[in-house]
């Protein structure tokens, strides 16, 4: 039920209606008798400025960011986290003493998913990184922090590759990190103990491979962050090379209930929310 005082949260995208994360955090606020409700806002990139001054003032209690907006919207946050500010991006907003606080969760996400829950050791690992924007980010800091050995990065707009690059170089991390062109990325691929598909190529029938389908290995780990389809084509070529695959599933709902955290300061219910989103 939505009644006068019902607080709103919401999921800031373009597009966005595919989104699953309503379903998640509806179902986390009904589980534990918390007054309030999730929608998705599909803004023009012109507004997005008007849906944060809403989030600020807290017409909005609070916001979750997904593409293509992680990044753009750091131009309109008061405060951004020490975790934000070293991923570079933003992917949880909410207001704090009339100011807008920008965080991001989506590092902890893939760190718990990839580390934990599929066991990938990153010690004298190779990966390659497939797209430079907001997720790319939280990605590419998570496998530094974690000492990897060597990490590539491609990116069809090299200028947003180039700003990775500079971004990640200036906390000296020991991981080397190359740019890489497209007609290398099979090479890469083919070489990597690691690969993650951090653009939302594969959300449609449509769309192509990222990488030809003979370079997968079954010493190989593959991380699609599309969960929408749940199989990929890049993550069914890869199982059938046997390659350990992950699509963002785990991911999506570990940075939700980490938000949800956020947000009302409670534990969030992280096994419901994972269900809900299996569900859906």
């Amino acid at each position: 039920m939505i009644f006068g005082n019902t607080k709103v949260y919401s999921v800031i995208g373009n597009p966005v209606k595919h989104s699953k994360s309503p379903v998640m955090h509806n179902a986390a606020f009904n589980a534990l008798g918390i007054n309030a409700c999730y929608v998705p806002l599909e803004p023009d990139p012109n507004d997005l400025n008007k849906i944060c001054s809403l989030i600020k003032t807290g017409v909005l209690s609070g916001s979750n960011v997904t593409i293509p907006f992680k990044e753009s919207v750091v131009e309109y946050v008061d405060v951004l986290t020490d975790e934000a500010s070293m991923i570079g991006s933003v992917n949880t907003l909410y207001p704090k003493n009339g100011k807008l606080v920008g965080d991001n969760t989506d590092g902890l996400g893939f760190k718990k998913s990839l580390f934990s829950d599929l066991g990938f050791n990153p010690e004298e690992k190779s990966a390659i990184i497939l797209g430079a924007g907001g997720a790319a980010k939280a990605v590419t800091a998570k496998l530094c922090q974690a000492e990897l050995e060597s990490l590539a990065i491609f990116d069809i707009d090299i200028d947003r590759a180039e700003e990775l690059l500079d971004h990640i170089s200036k906390f000296k991390y020991t991981t080397k990190v190359i740019l890489i062109k497209s007609e290398q990325v099979d090479e890469y691929s083919e070489s990597s103990d690691l690969i993650v598909n951090c653009t939302p190529i594969g959300m449609n029938e449509k769309d192509p491979l990222l990488v030809s389908p003979n370079v997968f290995s079954s010493k190989q780990f593959v991380y699609d962050l599309v969960y929408t389809p749940p199989m990929t084509k890049l993550l069914s070529s890869a199982k059938s090379s046997g390659a350990k695959i992950l699509n963002g599933m785990d991911m999506l709902a570990y940075q939700g209930a980490e938000s949800f955290s956020i947000w009302e300061g409670v534990k969030p219910p992280y096994e419901i929310m994972r269900k809900e989103l299996a569900n859906a």
